[in-house]
């Protein structure tokens, strides 16, 4: 029937007379309006009191007249934390009310937004009451504390206690990230280890690049609320080093680098920079505003400098500073800089390159701390005055020379994480551009200053130019401030003298980015799509999707229709499933490509193949053993009937009761919030198993963001993360015919059966895509039943490294979980040439799916079994 002769029933809406007034619909501001007040409201109930002490720092701001500028000299002698404040008003508690004051507009918007987010997601975790506890107690031991120890400090003679001894500090950021540091005790292992870590990489950046009291009272409230938050939580601090991911090790390291990379900026955003790591930043300032060179020569008693005889005193620091203040200079002082800046982003992204460069950089600024800050001063500089206080100026080189040492072991330590380009080229040809370039530029400054030599001021020496080489590729806070060297009077000879260092500088920059940006020619973005295009063409096997992950090297035939995906370790070529090609090219491209292993000098071993393979290997006179067994549906005859589906029917129920509903999606289509507790599900599973995270067959987060990967999620009310699955396609002519599970993630206290509710729910998801297969992978070495037959000493060997390491990872509890779904079993084996070389292969196979395997981690995994 059509639709224009459909007749309207009883129920159908009457149509709106067109004489009546349309209801005014609220305006888009007052929409706006209403929504900002919800999330208030809502914000108010759930963190009451982090927008209580934010309103209180905005109103006490409101009402001192220091909303709009600076707090008046008189609320600072009042309320400032500091030794002479301290001692010269009336009452002592007043110190205390420097925590709910700022120094000037700009702080006073970082201390609210500082409350906002840092009490804020304390608050969430502890509750209100714990929170204000903590806000309190790290104020007033922070504030209390830092006091005495400025005493201690003068009563002692130390020199910063004496200059920072009138200062009257306002410091609201303290009791905020003292609560923060609070709240780590009650937080998982995973964002225990990010708070504390990135907390203090920013506090210690600020002690030691700004250096004055606000950094000391941040320090201490830290200490303290890190300390109050054991007591609170009611557990013992945790000894050593909890276990973390690639992907969370690249971050912290990379935010580390980032936060050293930036601490001399500092000395930029403050007046008078006192901190022991100050010097890196000075030069950036006008060292005599307001007067002359002259001028300053005539305040120091000193005539102008003559051309021929050498400077001495406050006149030669004053003709040096004023010879080297200039662009380059500042470029020479920011490169190394935005280098470190640089690793510090493709540190996050796994570069081998950038951890060598990040080494190297922080390598060379503590050398150089230590030759210009302890060894020049002591030895060789006559207008530095030797220090009064021989320990502290020790204790402050000791620094200067220690931080970025530090960061340098640090991070060669952890280069097993940043394997991303290792094995390519890249890196060495990056090593030799630069310290080629180095050379040139160096013999090039040599030269034309020698031929030049005239124009210095004083006229310069040989065995002075030898040492002036090297400086001109040294950032001038070293240099300047510690040892002053003849400068040119112009021409080639001064550009020479102020570029070959930025020169080199950008060498290394670009170097980098071109180097990190394409790791190598071991795993090209070329080979990987033309492998896409293979996949998508079709392959028998279900494990074709994962040949497209990092660590993959590619071989392909001669037609390059055809590959096959693998892992070189040690001699041994580890495939990642069976050769990509059309099941009637199977025997041909696997006897190809274990020809051109065999030309190589490498061992092919085929992993996880169809157990129907077995018969091509036993041709080639190669033997097999089984690794395992894939568990398959098929969705097109799923029903959950029956009583052995009981568990997974009741896991569904439960579900609905629950309000947890699964949704079928991508990485890229995932709402912010979302993917960010997917990370966060993950990572906590990774660090409280506080074992080795796997890999080869087994994808982690970073898997999941290929745009061909499906995600099922289980999302409560709330839109709270509960589980995740990913599932890998198997594809045939461009259409997907299957998936296979890979990701399977929970948080720790979703509801029993979440699992049973995710995959139940993606088989239904498929019956209605109606693709082919379902494949829940396969356990490794876990089998259903055994084999009929006597075992061999190998099969038995894997049998009881199941067994040993069910404990750790529970790999045969996974084969049980899956049996719920009365799978059909297919059998996975392993084939190579040699039996003899089993046990290299069985090394093979451990290094390739635990990478990152030290020392610590098996003494972990062996208490773990034991």
């Amino acid at each position: 029937m059509s639709a224009d002769v459909t007749e309207a029933g009883p129920d159908a809406p009457t149509p709106p007379d067109p004489h009546e007034p349309v209801p005014h619909e609220p305006g888009r501001v007052r929409q706006v309006a209403e929504g900002i007040g919800t999330r208030l409201v809502a914000f108010a109930r759930v963190r009451p009191v982090s927008l209580a002490l934010a309103l209180l720092l905005v109103v006490l701001a409101l009402a001192s007249g220091s909303l709009t500028h600076a707090p008046s000299e008189r609320l600072r002698e009042l309320v400032g934390a500091g030794l002479d404040p301290f001692e010269d008003r009336t009452s002592w508690l007043l110190v205390f009310g420097s925590v709910f004051f700022a120094g000037g507009p700009a702080q006073l918007v970082l201390a609210v937004v500082g409350v906002l987010v840092l009490v804020g997601a304390a608050e969430r975790r502890m509750g209100p009451c714990r929170t204000v506890a903590a806000y309190l107690v790290t104020a007033v031991v922070a504030t209390g504390v830092g006091v005495a120890v400025q005493a201690l400090g003068q009563a002692l003679g130390e020199t910063w206690a004496l200059e920072v001894a009138a200062e009257s500090t306002l410091h609201p950021l303290t009791p905020a990230l003292g609560t923060i540091m609070t709240a780590s005790a009650f937080s998982g292992p995973l964002w225990r280890r990010r708070i504390r870590l990135v907390g203090f990489s920013f506090v210690f950046a600020f002690v030691l690049y700004d250096g004055h009291p606000s950094g000391l009272y941040a320090l201490l409230g830290a200490l303290v609320g890190l300390a109050f938050g054991v007591v609170l939580a009611g557990r013992p601090a945790e000894r050593g080093w909890l276990r973390s991911s690639h992907h969370e090790v690249r971050r912290l390291a990379s935010t580390i680098v980032a936060v050293t990379a930036l601490g001399p900026v500092l000395t930029l955003l403050t007046r008078s920079p006192i901190g022991a790591l100050s010097p890196l930043g000075m030069l950036f300032r006008d060292v005599l505003p307001g007067r002359s060179l002259s001028a300053a020569c005539a305040a120091a008693g000193q005539g102008a400098p003559d051309r021929h005889a050498p400077p001495i005193g406050a006149c030669a620091r004053a003709a040096a500073l004023a010879g080297i203040d200039t662009v380059p200079t500042v470029l020479l002082s920011l490169l190394p800089l935005a280098v470190l800046l640089v690793c510090a982003w493709y540190l996050r992204r796994g570069r081998r390159l950038a951890l060598d460069v990040a080494v190297a950089v922080n390598g060379l600024l503590a050398v150089f701390a230590g030759l210009y800050y302890v060894v020049l001063p002591v030895t060789t500089d006559p207008v530095v005055d030797q220090p009064r206080h021989v320990v502290e100026r020790g204790v402050l080189a000791v620094l200067a020379v220690a931080v970025p040492a530090a960061v340098a072991v640090g991070l060669f330590l952890l280069r097993r994480h940043f394997g991303i380009g290792a094995e390519g080229t890249r890196r060495p040809r990056f090593a030799l551009v630069v310290v080629l370039s180095g050379v040139v530029l160096a013999v090039t400054f040599a030269v034309l200053a020698w031929l030049g030599r005239a124009s210095f001021v004083p006229t310069i020496e040989p065995w002075t130019l030898l040492l002036d080489v090297p400086e001109r590729f040294v950032p001038v806070g070293f240099v300047g401030l510690t040892r002053i060297g003849p400068v040119p009077d112009g021409g080639v000879v001064r550009a020479a003298f102020e570029w070959v260092g930025p020169l080199w500088w950008l060498v290394v920059l670009v170097g980098l980015v071109v180097g990190a940006t394409r790791p190598g020619d071991v795993r090209p973005d070329a080979a990987r799509a033309q492998v896409r295009e293979i996949v998508h063409r079709g392959t028998p096997g279900t494990l074709s999707h994962m040949a497209l992950w990092e660590g993959n090297r590619y071989w392909f035939t001669a037609d390059g229709r055809a590959a096959v995906a693998y892992r070189v370790v040690a001699g041994i070529a580890v495939t990642t499933g069976e050769p990509l090609c059309p099941a009637d090219r199977l025997p041909e491209v696997t006897r190809e490509f274990a020809r051109w292993c065999d030309d190589q000098g490498l061992t092919p071993v085929f992993y996880s193949v169809r157990g129907e393979l077995s018969p091509l290997f036993a041709d080639m006179g190669w033997s097999t053993l089984p690794v395992g067994e894939e568990t398959v549906l098929h969705p097109a005859t799923f029903a959950m009937t029956g009583k052995k589906w009981q568990d997974v029917r009741s896991s569904i129920n439960r579900a609905t009761k629950n309000g947890v509903r699964a949704e079928w999606t991508r990485y890229a289509d995932l709402r912010p919030a979302v993917a960010r507790q997917i990370g966060e599900i993950s990572e906590q599973w990774v660090a409280e198993k506080n074992l080795p995270e796997m890999g080869f067959t087994l994808g982690g987060v970073d898997e999941l963001r290929d745009p061909d990967v499906a995600l099922m999620l289980a999302l409560d009310e709330d839109d709270s993360v509960q589980a995740v699955t990913s599932w890998l396609p198997s594809w045939r002519d461009g259409e997907v015919v299957g998936w296979t599970l890979d990701f399977m993630r929970r948080r720790p206290d979703s509801m029993n059966g979440v699992m049973e509710f995710v995959i139940a729910s993606s088989a239904l998801a498929m019956k209605e895509q109606g693709v082919e297969f379902l494949s829940l992978s396969a356990a490794p070495l876990a089998t259903s039943a055994s084999s009929d037959g006597p075992a061999s000493q190998t099969e038995r060997v894997l049998t009881f490294l199941g067994r040993v390491l069910e404990p750790a990872y529970g790999f045969r509890t996974l084969l049980t979980f899956k049996k719920k779904f009365q799978p059909e079993f297919v059998p996975l084996v392993m084939a190579f040439p040699d039996p003899v070389q089993l046990p290299a292969i069985g090394t093979a196979l451990g290094r390739a799916y635990l990478p990152d395997l030290s020392v610590g981690a098996v003494v972990r995994l062996v208490r773990t079994v034991v």
